[in-house]
């Protein structure tokens, strides 16, 4: 629970949202630990509403095409199949 904690307190303090790669160099972890941040930016939003907020996803885009993604992991466009992809960004509102 303190990494879910660690990630509210960081989205708090950086208005204009971040990414999980971003969130993990501001909290000092490891590249490879960017699936527990994704994990714990889920568990944020949970209880973010119970707080009355509201973690708020930017959705990935393909920097080739412009096609917009549902989901905040992707790694290729299904549209023009470039890895060109602008990461997703949480915030706090």
């Amino acid at each position: 629970m303190a990494l879910v904690e660690d990630v509210i307190d960081v989205l708090l303090k950086h208005r204009e949202g971040l990414t999980a790669r971003e969130i993990c160099n501001v909290l000092g972890l490891e590249p490879g630990r960017e699936n527990d941040v994704y994990s714990a930016i889920m568990k944020a939003a949970k209880v973010l509403r119970r707080k009355g907020l509201e973690l708020v996803m930017i959705p990935p885009q393909c920097r080739k095409c412009g096609f917009v993604f549902e989901k905040p992991k992707v790694s290729r466009c299904p549209k023009c199949r470039s890895e060109w992809i602008e990461p997703a960004r949480f915030l706090i509102k």
